[in-house]
């Protein structure tokens, strides 16, 4: 359970820098925002309920809503190895739209917009020499490079449900403890299950009234926090606009 939010980020990671690259490779073809979702959550941790249902359950039901949502958001840092990386995703189940910003020490910080009629990509100056761009990048600032067509093909990895999946597949009913407690996440009613080391090593909130995943935490070791919201809601995903594009000899 541990993993749950390393795994997410890493994922994220991975496919920026990946189209990052894929950008820059096909100088000659590229031509022609949005913004991050974050949760805010305050904590505040009450006594565990004696009718609080059994933790494979608050486990199972979580995953089979957050896989089946045809949308959603979330927010947060990661760090592991010492190294700390910030993510802000929203998008949709199938991977059609999708407006990812991650920050990685040391690797810059880079923004993906997928819409259906391509994949922008935007980054800071760290980020772009990282991915060996050419000068006309580098020169870009703000602006967005459009990836070739070839990269189309991985808009189903950049969906919610490929991280969610991601996400899910570190943790087995058997990692968790039997102990189900409640507390209140950003005024959010919450079932918690945690690791059976204890919820320092990691731990899942689960809203009580629709059972909807609200956030993650991680361990000792690679702590962080993924805040989790717009489940099944329009999150208004739009291309940059043309003025915001560079165009590339």
């Amino acid at each position: 359970m541990k993993t749950m939010t390393t795994r997410v980020v890493a994922l994220a990671g991975a496919l920026t820098i990946t189209l990052g690259a894929a950008a820059c490779s096909k100088a000659e073809t590229p031509t022609t925002g949005a913004s991050g979702a974050t949760a805010a959550a305050t904590s505040s941790t009450t006594a565990a309920e004696a009718d609080a249902p059994p933790a494979t359950e608050v486990l199972n039901k979580a995953k089979s809503n957050a896989l089946a949502a045809t949308s959603g958001a979330f927010a947060g840092t990661v760090e592991d190895d010492g190294k700390k990386t910030t993510i802000d995703f929203k998008g949709t189940s199938d991977g059609k739209t999708a407006d990812i910003t991650i920050a990685m020490a040391g690797d810059g910080q880079a923004r993906v917009i997928s819409v259906p009629d391509g994949i922008y990509i935007q980054g800071d100056e760290t980020f772009w020499k990282k991915q060996n761009a050419p000068a006309k990048v580098l020169e870009a600032k703000d602006k967005f490079i459009k990836a070739p067509a070839s990269a189309a093909s991985m808009t189903q990895s950049l969906s919610l449900k490929a991280f969610l999946e991601k996400a899910f597949g570190a943790v087995t009913a058997d990692q968790v403890a039997s102990d189900v407690t409640e507390e209140t996440v950003g005024g959010v009613d919450c079932w918690v299950i945690t690791d059976t080391r204890g919820k320092a090593e990691g731990a899942l909130y689960v809203s009580k009234d629709d059972m909807q995943v609200v956030r993650f935490t991680g361990s000792t070791k690679s702590p962080g926090q993924l805040d989790f919201s717009k489940w099944n809601e329009d999150v208004g995903i739009k291309a940059p606009p043309a003025s915001q594009v560079l165009t590339l000899p």
